[in-house]
């Protein structure tokens, strides 16, 4: 079967539609027979789906048609090209056999646009409108000569952490489903919004079909909160059932229905009455329907130039799109909605109050925790390793919540404040409960509420670099690991990630001493190989300041019964401990340019390459010199950018 770059094709999904796989039987009420089920979805896996994979959401029937009350599917006609959506002119489909639709037609990968200023060829330059305290704004920024070239970008799927917030504003569901039944999305580069990263597979798209069962059974229980946003009016006949379905589907599609889309979901609800079932049955079905479709499920950004390869723009809704999921990680509200139908999200006074509104709303805490915690890996503590139990006994799962607590209201202050954001790396203040303070030896009266305390003189603390869930996160389960630190360092804060450690070096353990070696002395002797030592002199030097702290990042004088050394080198210049590389990383210029880099990575679902340097660049000294280091105004900045609006095909 053919694929879509990283992607199965979307048409995996309809053979788990046909054969009722995951249909589970809770609710007799509501939940219908598997077959019957099955017959119906698969209707709406071809119909609608059609290329999706590739960004292309085909509006003519390009399949063979289900039999809600035959039971064997007709063979279907040969796939149309896939016409409407972002990239690819599309194949034909393949012909259905007895039993089976026709697959349908595959076409090129969607894009996304890079990053960039403006300047020669584009419009007018990385506009942020006029700044105002701690909220957005900003002078513009300097165009490039030579703008950011538009990349060409697999189609972006929802995360799970997407997922899960679409559901929450579509349908008012905070059962968090979504976190218990799909695997969780690590990404590439730093974020979990890569979109070349979300590739999806036969396994996963079950998931779905099995999520979207659960979310429309619940939906439309008795006093739900969904039953009020989805059944907009309360007969039970035709003409409101297609109201239903309509209004639902624009909602969870992000934009109008194209032509015919009506008609094919609305067959849901026929199919469903024609095999006996209840018009709230028929509701569920186009629901369900609704959800598992690649218009719900993916991003596409419908194209009518999609073959273009000059930059072009992107439609409003498919830009309102863009600005949620970048600020809020979920679905554009009703007000952004009609701010892209009334035109009104172009560079000026309307999507500067648009940025405003979103930023203050409270559905921006996905920003204000996502974006910090993705970028410093602070989110999940203990996601890819968890600290031995022998090694490390103070280490549970009230210590790894209250780590996570602390970096993640620590880094709001700096995210939200109208404060220079990078004081995040040498900030002589922090948030502790009782159970993080004892285990930081700071005195005083706590609660199990985070709260704040001043370490003006504390000698130990201050800055990320000595909160727990950064130096467990950058540790081995059994010791500290001083490549991970520095190389943490160098990726994170400098955007200068060391090249990748040969294949076949020899583990740490692997040093044999007849004396007690401290970290520092077995690192000292592993890197007299040859192959580590290039390496090894970027991270090590790094590391080595932070070694007074632990595995967990507990205060220690002694490792192995070996005095600490924690003097270092960064950037050429030698320091000892924690609090003097902060110092020298405050001010280093390397820093701010990794903040807008990554903060650009997380807003386009994308890594930044070589082409993206010079809209850094203007970024950066932006950031520095017009807008006092205030996130507000980085984030705005990034919003209004001019490749955040365009596109271009495949080349």
């Amino acid at each position: 079967m053919a694929s879509c770059g990283n992607y199965f094709p979307i048409a995996e999904l309809a053979p788990l539609a046909v054969a009722g796989q995951g249909v589970r039987k809770r609710n007799p009420t509501m939940v219908f027979e598997a077959p019957a089920r099955g017959r119906i979805l698969s209707a709406l896996m071809f119909g609608i789906a059609g290329s999706a994979c590739t960004g292309v959401i085909t509006s003519p029937s390009d399949t063979g048609s289900s039999s809600a009350s035959g039971g064997a599917v007709a063979r279907g006609a040969s796939g149309a090209p896939a016409t409407l959506g972002s990239s690819g002119s599309g194949t034909l489909g393949t012909a259905g056999t007895a039993g089976m639709p026709g697959a349908p037609g595959a076409g090129g990968t969607a894009s996304m646009p890079g990053v960039g200023s403006g300047g020669a060829g584009l419009s007018n330059g990385s506009v942020a409108g006029a700044g105002t305290t701690a909220t957005t704004g900003g002078a513009a920024s300097t165009a490039c000569a030579t703008p950011s070239a538009v990349p060409f970008r697999p189609l972006a799927r929802l995360n799970r952490a997407e997922y899960d917030n679409t559901v929450r504003d579509l349908l008012g569901d905070v059962s968090h489903a979504a976190l218990t039944l799909l695997p969780a999305d690590f990404g590439d580069g730093a974020f979990d919004n890569n979109a070349a990263a979300l590739s999806i597979s036969p396994a996963l798209a079950a998931n779905f079909a099995e999520l979207a069962e659960t979310l429309a059974e619940n939906a439309l229980a008795t006093n739900s909160p969904g039953r009020k946003l989805i059944l907009i009016c309360s007969t039970a006949d035709t003409t409101c059932a297609r109201q239903i379905g309509d209004s639902f589907a624009a909602k969870a599609w992000r934009r109008p229905l194209a032509a015919g889309e009506s008609d094919r979901l609305f067959a849901l609800y026929t199919a469903t009455r024609a095999a006996g079932f209840t018009h709230e049955q028929g509701v569920q079905m186009m629901v369900e329907g609704a959800l598992t479709s690649p218009n719900f499920l993916f991003r596409p950004e419908i194209d009518p130039t999609p073959d273009s390869t000059a930059p072009h723009a992107i439609g409003p809704y498919e830009l309102a799109s863009r600005l949620s999921y970048f600020l809020w990680s979920s679905m554009p509200d009703s007000t952004l909605q009609s701010a892209a139908a009334a035109g009104q999200l172009s560079p000026g006074a309307g999507l500067t109050a648009q940025l405003q509104r979103m930023w203050s709303d409270p559905k921006a805490e996905a920003f204000y925790s996502r974006f910090p915690g993705l970028w410093l890996r602070t989110l999940n503590v203990s996601i890819a390793k968890v600290p031995s139990s022998t090694v490390f006994p103070a280490f549970d799962a009230t210590l790894e919540t209250a780590m996570e607590a602390e970096t993640a209201t620590f880094m709001r202050d700096f995210v939200t404040g109208d404060v220079n954001f990078l004081d995040f790396i040498n900030a002589k203040y922090t948030y502790v409960n009782q159970r993080l303070a004892q285990f930081y030896g700071i005195s005083g009266q706590f609660t199990s509420a985070m709260t704040r305390v001043d370490l003006s003189s504390n000698a130990q603390r201050g800055g990320i670099l000595t909160q727990g869930s950064f130096l467990t996160v950058t540790s081995m389960p059994e010791r500290t690991s001083p490549v991970l630190r520095g190389a943490w360092v160098l990726a994170r804060l400098l955007a200068s990630p060391p090249p990748p450690p040969p294949a076949n070096v020899p583990p740490i353990e692997a040093v044999v001493s007849s004396v007690p070696l401290s970290m520092r002395q077995k690192m000292a002797e592993h890197a007299t190989n040859p192959a580590c030592a290039g390496c090894h002199t970027l991270m090590d030097p790094i590391g080595f300041g932070l070694e007074n702290f632990d595995g967990i990042g507990q205060w220690r004088t002694l490792d192995n019964g070996v005095a600490v050394d924690a003097s270092g080198v960064v950037t050429g210049q030698p320091f000892n401990g924690a609090k003097e590389l902060a110092q020298i990383l405050r001010t280093d210029s390397r820093v701010p340019r990794a903040v807008a880099q990554y903060l650009a990575s997380y807003a386009l679902g994308r890594e930044m390459g070589p082409d993206d340097q010079c809209t850094i660049d203007a970024l950066a000294s932006a950031f520095q010199s017009q807008d006092n280091g205030r996130m507000s105004a980085l984030v705005a900045r990034v919003a209004s950018l001019d490749l955040m609006r365009t596109r271009s095909g495949a080349p």
